[in-house]
């Protein structure tokens, strides 16, 4: 999916340029260009930095709480589809 149709960059694009160390959409701007021409994707490129901020918080949680199967299962419950 594209994240910025000015330029034909996908959100792919965007998450490698996060990776490789863009933190703000005006660092993702100036590395690939995206947000820089007539703005409309700048929203998005925000969401995506947001979202690569908190993916760790998130998989750290998931991994420190288990998910209701799992304690139903460990509790030798079952629980209803």
């Amino acid at each position: 999916m594209y994240a910025c149709v000015c330029f034909s960059i996908t959100e792919e694009e965007i998450h490698d340029e996060i990776s490789a160390g863009a933190s703000t959409e005006e660092e993702i701007g100036e590395r690939c260009g995206a947000g820089t021409s007539c703005g409309t994707c700048v929203e998005r490129l925000g969401c995506l930095i947001e979202e690569a901020r908190l993916r760790p918080c998130v998989e750290q949680t998931l991994r420190a709480c288990p998910s209701a199967c799992d304690a139903a299962a460990r509790a030798g419950e079952t629980l209803a589809a």
